[in-house]
């Protein structure tokens, strides 16, 4: 008898740390585009080894440059995006210049990090709420700007 409810009580024990183990499944990772979308603010602005963080006001001038960056889902791995430059003269209204940014295809480095790509030429880097942006400008050279969510 004492054999028999051993058994029983190993068998239930046995049972229980079963389901107990597979009852927990994970949620499935977001998309790359759902974790890409959204509204960031821009922080900073680089060109020819310079980076100044916005907003930044010229001191020659007293122009006030700020910025933000939209990015929407098209498909699981491909967002649009637009960058909106502002600018704002001391006595002024704000101007802005919009920029899109269209059909950038995303993947994930082996870094963890999301790459963003137009064409075949990496525009652009994902990760901890921080989108950095590498554009060419005919004036400037490679222009790069970091937002935050």
């Amino acid at each position: 008898m004492k054999r028999s409810q051993l058994s029983s009580f190993l068998l239930l024990l046995f049972a229980s740390l079963i389901i107990v183990s597979c009852s927990k499944k994970e949620d499935p990772e977001p998309s790359l585009a759902d974790q890409v979308a959204g509204n960031y603010t821009a922080t900073s602005l680089g060109f020819s080894g310079i980076s100044v963080p916005l907003p930044f006001t010229d001191p020659t001038d007293g122009v006030t440059i700020s910025g933000k960056i939209e990015i929407k889902k098209v498909t699981d791995d491909t967002v649009d995006g637009k960058l909106i430059l502002i600018y704002k003269e001391p006595t002024g209204q704000p101007e802005e210049d919009p920029a899109d940014l269209k059909g950038i295809s995303l993947k994930k480095a082996t870094n963890g990090e999301i790459e963003a790509y137009a064409g075949t030429t990496k525009v652009g880097t994902y990760a901890n709420n921080e989108l950095k942006l590498s554009i060419n400008d005919a004036d400037l050279g490679v222009v790069t700007i970091t937002g935050k969510k």
